[in-house]
């Protein structure tokens, strides 16, 4: 009986979360009520409740918001994305900085973070632009999300797997296996997004020119034009010269320090994983800084309370038997075929993360995985549900919980974002044309394990 009650309290969680506008219910106080729960209906006991929560992504996840809240508040990242904006003199290349580049920026950043920057200078964008914002907002919630397929540190779920799976030096393993591919689909991406919305793109208004295009307003002064108003904004957002070297320097030492980490862990010399490094790069900003109360205070606390609270839901479901209720119509992924077993992990990505959104999709796959044999030597099957479950986010919104940040605060601005349908219609392209590519790569082209 356990399992069935288990799988009502998450049936419970899930219509709470699709459906949090009607019921006025947050994401993250869902999934508390459903920890909560799956305590008091005895499914899980208190110790093993706490047992349950990882706390190696709780600190990563803490260490990054608190350097991502840094650059925030000193201008940094609005002055980055400024920057790209003013080098677009089309409509097609304005789409290809909100796929492209804020794609690359998702690779290094949390691709939930890249998607409250990107929001606003959509809709600026947009404004003085010609494009309707829905075109914009669609080609920053795709971009994104491939975008974070490259890297351990792009989206929760990869942190996952890097952390669960076992897999040695995994942010130069991401790198090395979808690396190349996460460039090839932002292209193919870009590619598929501008033929789909050629029309639209062919009759909006090109970005003004900087040299030719400039306004006459009415008191005879010269208007500052689209790129340049957004540079400047940036711009005057920068806030104070020493926090903004502070924040980058440190955010640069603790990308550095991913990569540092593992060879210094393939040396021999010290096993420092992801989290510590991101800890690191936290205590050196808290230490360094003169606003520290404003930067903890910017930390996304309700992210970190959500994820606590998904750790003991998933945890639970897995300890009563009732993940097996919801993956048992496919069958297990098998370590020693490789084909097979990338198939099946492909397919369950696809499908059940349209169900479970793909980051508590990832958390109960991971004892599917484990359960079934597989090891930190099986790296290509742990690469494709990295792949897969990521970009399973493309085919609807309720596949990511970033294209829900892209429309409840593209809406909060008074900007009707993009529909169900009218993502699901683009967005089943894209995800083919992704999918295929991270298949044939991981497939093909990827070395066996040793």
């Amino acid at each position: 009986m356990l399992e069935y009650a288990a799988l009502a309290v998450f049936v419970l969680v899930y219509v709470l979360i699709i459906g949090r506008r009607r019921f006025g219910v947050p994401i993250w106080v869902a999934m508390t009520a459903g920890a909560a729960l799956m305590i008091g209906l005895q499914v899980t006991s208190v110790p093993d409740a706490f047992a349950a929560v990882n706390l190696q992504v709780i600190a990563f996840l803490f260490g990054m918001f608190s350097l991502v809240s840094a650059l925030e508040r000193a201008g940094v990242l609005q002055l980055v994305a400024a920057k790209m904006l003013a080098r677009a003199k089309t409509p097609a290349q304005l789409l290809m900085v909100f796929v492209v580049g804020m794609g690359a920026l998702a690779a290094f950043l949390v691709n939930d973070t890249i998607a409250l920057l990107g929001i606003p200078l959509a809709v600026y964008v947009a404004r003085h632009s010609g494009i309707r914002p829905q075109v914009l907002l669609l080609a920053l919630a795709f971009g994104i999300t491939v975008g974070s397929v490259a890297t351990p540190i792009g989206n929760p779920q990869n942190l996952l797997i890097a952390i669960d799976s076992g897999i040695k030096l995994p942010f130069v393993t991401f790198l090395a296996y979808l690396g190349a591919p996460t460039a090839a689909n932002l292209l193919v991406t870009f590619i598929i997004l501008k033929a789909y919305f050629r029309k639209e793109l062919a009759t909006a208004a090109p970005p003004p020119d900087r040299a030719a295009s400039k306004e006459t307003a009415g008191d005879g002064k010269e208007a500052v034009t689209t790129e340049t108003a957004a540079a400047t904004t940036a711009t005057a957002a920068v806030r104070n010269s020493f926090q903004t070297r502070l924040a980058i320097y440190i955010t640069v030492a603790t990308l550095a320090g991913f990569v540092v980490s593992e060879v210094l862990h393939m040396l021999g010399v010290a096993d420092l994983g992801l989290a510590v490094v991101a800890m690191l790069g936290a205590a050196a900003l808290y230490s360094l800084s003169t606003e520290r109360a404003q930067i903890l205070k910017s930390v996304d606390y309700s992210v970190l309370v959500f994820f606590g609270a998904m750790f003991v839901v998933t945890s639970a479901m897995w300890s009563s038997g009732a993940v097996s209720l919801i993956t048992g119509w496919l069958p297990d992924p098998n370590p020693s075929d490789r084909a097979q077993s990338l198939g099946i992990i492909a397919a369950a990505s696809l499908s059940l993360s349209q169900v479970l959104s793909n980051v508590p999709f990832v958390a109960l796959y991971n004892f599917v995985m484990i359960d079934a044999g597989f090891t930190g030597q099986h790296v290509a099957q742990w690469m494709m549900l990295a792949a897969a479950s990521t970009i399973a986010g493309n085919l609807t919104i309720l596949g990511a919980a970033s294209n829900v940040i892209v429309i409840e605060a593209a809406e909060s601005r008074g900007v009707r974002a993009f529909s169900f349908f009218e993502f699901a219609k683009v967005g089943s392209l894209i995800t083919a044309a992704n999918m295929a590519v991270y298949f044939a790569f991981i497939l093909l082209l990827a070395p066996l394990p040793s």
